[in-house]
């Protein structure tokens, strides 16, 4: 099957959704797919090379980050046209709304069965896709976007995405839920990595340290994790927190406020900033861990999770949709209120105080069984190919 990808972003750009397709991408290939994915250029450099050599063949264009941030859409669609109109795909899968929409405009010039992932998360009330601020606007759009686009097949990654989907209009027959993963076999313990990073960072055995694998912008809600580390320090403090500011994924604003609140609470000495990561950067992050946090307010699953797993690291995390499909709580994990930070402090407490093997052993059994990259693939292949069986 010939398969093309389209993308606002891809690796080296940092970030869930990119991992995702670029595992993805590799995934397909290794099932025996041509794949090729149309993203946004970037320049050149070591990390760009990395992920542009391979049985991947990107076709990089120009416009799509300005059309995805600014609606500044003309040379997006004109390069589109040209990638539609010459492709020879069996599927064209599409991600996320902007370049939905542009598409939507295009639909016309597909022949070949189209796909859709829309991975950005709602926010209800608040947002849908983030780009005018406007709700009821954006829900007008995301209405219009069912209608105009007439996918052949919708591919969510959770169930929270397929009840979005549902709710934005697409209908239930065409939905195919296939779980995010990650690739598990480099997200292992690793003995010596885990000693490099804490030397490095002057960590000694006895402290733990709690990593928040999440770019700082506020729906991440990494100030409750500061609040709590504050609370926890009070009572253990060998406490340390890990805060991670990828390059170019970063408001720097709200990383600020971040760094005045550990100020503020006396913790600044106990937060260590990873700065310009790439997600080849991460697996000695979580060695180098104790625990991971994600305190978000809103997601869609949560990928950072089944990394945790898959590292043997016990994973604390708000009790939101997408989150709550991933962790059992108690079992895989811990479950609090989203934004109670007290609730935060005291499961961090037990990291520090309880003998958590049992629950790190059946998180690192699930991740096994449930949250593969391979897994990924082939559900995907699946749903392309229920698509190309339609007539």
């Amino acid at each position: 099957m010939k398969i093309l990808l389209v993308a606002e972003k891809y690796p080296p750009i940092v970030g869930g959704g990119e991992t995702h397709l670029h595992q993805l991408a590799e995934g397909l290939v290794a099932r025996g797919h041509e794949v090729t994915v149309a993203t946004e250029a970037v320049p050149d450099g070591p990390e760009r090379r990395l992920y542009r050599e391979g049985a991947v063949r990107i076709r990089e264009l120009t416009g799509l980050m300005d059309a995805c941030q600014r609606l500044d859409a003309k040379a997006a669609v004109a390069n589109l046209h040209s990638v539609f109109t010459t492709s020879d795909a069996d599927v064209i899968h599409v991600f996320n709304y902007v370049p939905a929409l542009l598409t939507s405009w295009l639909r016309p010039v597909i022949g070949a069965k189209l796909a859709v992932s829309l991975f950005e998360t709602h926010m209800p009330g608040q947002r849908v896709f983030d780009l005018w601020g406007d709700y009821p606007l954006e829900r007008s759009l995301q209405r219009g976007l069912v209608d105009n686009l007439r996918a052949d097949v919708m591919v969510s990654g959770s169930q929270a995405y397929r009840r979005w989907a549902l709710d934005a209009g697409f209908a239930d027959q065409d939905i195919h839920v296939v779980e995010f993963g990650t690739d598990l076999d480099r997200f292992r313990e690793d003995g010596a990595a885990r000693a490099r990073w804490r030397t490095r960072h002057g960590v000694a055995d006895d402290e733990t340290v709690f990593l928040i694998p999440a770019r700082p912008v506020p729906r991440k809600c990494i100030e409750d994790a500061v609040t709590a580390l504050a609370r926890l320090a009070a009572r253990h403090p060998r406490t340390r927190l890990v805060l991670t500011t990828p390059t170019a994924r970063t408001l720097d604003s709200y990383a600020g406020k971040l760094r005045a609140l550990a100020d503020e609470l006396g913790v600044a000495d106990r937060v260590i900033w990873e700065q310009g990561l790439s997600w080849h950067d991460m697996p000695t992050l979580f060695s180098g861990a104790d625990a991971v946090v994600l305190p978000s307010s809103h997601e869609g699953f949560g990928i950072a999770l089944v990394e945790g797993m898959a590292s043997r690291r016990p994973v604390i995390t708000s009790n939101v949709e997408g989150h709550d499909e991933v962790i059992d709580h108690g079992r895989t994990g811990f479950l609090y209120p989203a934004r109670d930070a007290e609730a935060l402090a005291q499961y961090m407490e037990r990291v520090v105080t309880s003998d958590l093997e049992d629950l790190v052993t059946a998180a690192h059994a699930e991740a096994e069984r449930r949250f593969s990259s391979a897994a990924v693939a082939a559900g995907h292949e699946r749903a392309y190919e229920a698509a190309c069986a339609q007539r």
